[in-house]
């Protein structure tokens, strides 16, 4: 499980953070004042109550604005295109003062302590690629205002406190999203079916919350899927056998902890392994603590050659020895003994 997060969210911060090319470009005001885009930082500088990493030491009103620390101007320096103030331990309310910066593409103010609402005036950054709040303080809805960024390719909020639904229309209007990351909160209601509207989306994760409902069949039109993770929510409904199996590059998969069942009533687990064979770059299942029943199929053997975490623990499984001499299975199989052992025992 912390495999496959942590070398998402590495890539994410190469590609979307340190790449030159993800906030270059002229795609902003040419007549926009670089002057009015320093004065929105030193406004946002005087709302910081701690800043114990002297982040911010470098933004003076006689300093190059294209200098500052996590400040980065686009190459005509026109404007402020990134603001990265990332593992800051920064302390201090969410400014919407951030929102003057017109022509920011890549904001992230990842690992600090922000707090108070996401700023309805955020809605006005429409040139924004990459938002990045996760691991903060920041409570309220999900701010459905950002559906009116139509360029939003990557949204973090996870490790905050934001509560309420997912409104449709996000995923109805920001169909650009790739990755969208809203773990560790509170939101509840369903998935909404509109995420479909989304083909461009490759990582999912929305573990941690108080999701309800079934997986919408929608997934299944997003064919570049390569994490889905819902674990720890309250979502039901059938082992989502007639998404999985149209979802061909899927490499982790975590549906634990969540109140799904398998098929004819909860006894028969052979359609959803059936499917899942379609998978064939899948490496992590995570099916663990569901209640599951059924007999474990024999069509697991089927499952894919890259597999090598499944946790299957705290279901009513039965075992089936027949997976034990399948190649597909050696880099797991030492793990995997300890939890049949546990199911013959229970059984």
């Amino acid at each position: 499980m912390i495999s496959i997060r942590t070398s998402l969210l590495l890539l994410l911060q190469h590609l979307f953070l340190m790449s030159p090319s993800a906030v270059s470009g002229s795609h902003h005001h040419r007549n926009h004042s670089l002057l009015a885009d320093k004065a929105a930082l030193l406004a946002f500088k005087k709302t910081i109550i701690f800043d114990p990493k002297y982040m911010l030491a470098s933004w003076s009103e006689d300093g190059d604005v294209c200098s500052f620390t996590g400040v980065r101007c686009d190459k005509h320096r026109h404007s402020v295109v990134k603001l990265n103030l990332s593992r800051g331990a920064i302390t201090g309310p969410l400014s919407p003062i951030i929102s003057n910066l017109s022509g920011l593409r890549s904001l992230s103010l990842s690992e600090n302590n922000f707090y108070g609402i996401i700023p309805p005036k955020f809605s006005s950054l429409h040139h924004l690629h990459y938002l990045f709040l996760d691991s903060n303080s920041l409570h309220g809805p999900f701010p459905e205002f950002l559906s009116v960024l139509p360029n939003l390719t990557v949204l973090s909020l996870s490790g905050n406190h934001l509560t309420g639904t997912l409104p449709p229309s996000f995923f109805s209007n920001c169909t650009s999203l790739a990755n969208i990351d809203l773990s560790q909160n509170l939101l509840t209601g369903q998935i909404p079916e509109e995420i479909g509207n989304c083909p461009g989306i490759w990582n999912l994760n929305l573990y941690n919350n108080q999701f309800t409902g079934e997986l919408p069949a929608s997934l299944a039109n997003i064919s570049e899927l390569y994490n889905i993770d819902v674990e720890y929510n309250n979502l039901t409904g059938e082992l989502p056998g007639n998404i999985m199996g149209k979802l061909y590059s899927v490499v982790s998969l975590h549906l634990s902890y969540n109140n799904m069942f398998s098929h004819d009533h909860n006894t028969n687990l052979e359609p959803f392994f059936t499917a899942l064979a379609n998978c064939t770059e899948l490496e992590e299942l995570e099916m663990a603590g569901m209640n599951l029943g059924g007999r474990l199929p024999s069509s697991i053997g089927r499952l894919s050659v890259n597999l090598d975490t499944m946790l299957l623990q705290e279901n009513r499984i039965s075992g089936n020895d027949s997976f034990r001499n399948s190649t597909s299975l050696q880099s797991y199989s030492a793990e995997f003994d300890v939890q049949f052992s546990k199911w013959n025992h229970s059984s």
